[in-house]
C-alpha cells in the first residue's frame, strides 16, 4: 500500500503564511540592493528605489519619482503629495514636506487628514515621533486648516492665503482659508462659515502660531518633518500593508 507522507508542520505553517500575504512575501524576495543612485542631492538606496530603477532594485513599497522639473524625489499618498528633502540611513528617517509647501507660489494649503496619509494602517513608513521620545514630539505643533466663506477677523486665525488678490480656478470665490493651531484650538472657537479641510498637519515650532505672519508659517512648513521605517518596538500600528502606491 502506498503511503502518503505528510510534510512537516512548519512547512505548512510556511504555505498558510504565504497563502495570507503572498504580495509582501513576494516584495520581499524579489527585491534587493542595487548600489546607490541619486536624484538631486538626494541619495538613493535600498530599501528605496526609483521608478526608473530596473524591477529587481530597492522595495516597491518604497518607491519614489525623481521628477525633472525640480530634480527632487516625490511620492503621493492618499491626499497629498511628498517632496524627500534627506534620506538618514543609519537611523532609519527621512525628512520630507508637502510638495506644494517648498514652491513660491499660489497653490493651496495641504488638504486631507494628516493621520490619513501617515497614521493609517502603517508598517512602512510612519511619524518617527510616534516611536521616538518625547522630545521629537516637543519640536513639532500641529494645525487645523479651514476654508471660511467669509473673512474670520479674529487673532487665532493666520491668513493661509499668500496670494490673496490672485485669480484662478483653483481658489473659488468667498474661499478664505486659515491656520488654526491645534493645540489651543477648541470647538467653541469655530467659526460657523468654516469648514476643516486638513488636519493634523506638523510644522516645526514650539509655541503657537498666531504670532507668526502667512509668511512664516509657510515657511515653516516648508522645513517638512521626519518619518522613519523602522519599527524596533515592533509596534502594531494597524492590521493592514498598504505602501505608497497602494494608499
Amino acid at each position: 500500500m502506498l503511503k502518503l507522507e505528510l510534510p512537516p508542520l512548519s512547512s505548512l505553517i510556511l504555505i498558510f503564511l504565504l497563502f495570507l500575504c503572498p504580495q509582501s512575501s513576494i516584495s520581499r524576495t524579489l527585491t534587493k540592493p542595487c548600489g546607490v543612485t541619486q536624484c538631486g542631492n538626494v541619495n538613493i538606496s535600498h530599501p528605496f528605489r526609483l521608478k526608473t530603477q530596473p524591477s529587481e532594485c530597492g522595495d516597491r513599497r518604497f518607491e519614489l519619482d525623481c521628477e525633472a522639473d525640480n530634480n527632487q524625489p516625490t511620492f503621493f499618498r492618499r491626499y497629498n503629495k511628498f517632496q524627500v528633502h534627506e534620506i538618514f540611513y543609519e537611523n532609519s528617517t527621512l525628512t520630507v514636506s508637502y510638495q506644494n509647501q517648498v514652491t513660491n507660489n499660489c497653490s493651496l494649503p495641504p488638504t486631507g487628514r494628516f493621520n490619513e496619509d501617515f497614521f493609517f494602517c502603517e508598517k512602512l513608513l510612519f511619524p518617527a515621533w510616534l516611536i521616538d521620545d518625547e522630545k521629537l514630539r516637543d519640536r513639532y505643533r500641529f494645525l487645523y486648516i479651514v476654508n471660511c466663506t467669509s473673512p474670520v477677523n479674529s487673532s487665532i486665525y493666520v491668513d493661509a492665503d499668500r496670494c490673496r488678490n490672485r485669480s484662478s480656478d483653483s481658489f473659488p470665490t468667498g474661499s478664505f482659508f486659515y491656520f488654526l493651531d491645534r493645540d489651543t484650538t477648541f470647538p467653541r472657537d469655530f467659526d460657523q462659515s468654516c469648514t476643516v479641510v486638513a488636519d493634523w498637519i506638523p510644522i516645526k515650532v514650539k509655541k503657537n502660531i498666531t504670532a507668526l505672519s502667512t509668511a512664516e508659517v509657510y515657511e515653516k512648513l516648508s522645513m517638512g518633518f521626519e518619518l522613519t521605517w523602522s519599527n524596533p518596538q515592533g509596534q502594531d500600528l494597524c492590521s493592514g500593508k498598504l505602501s505608497f502606491t497602494q494608499i
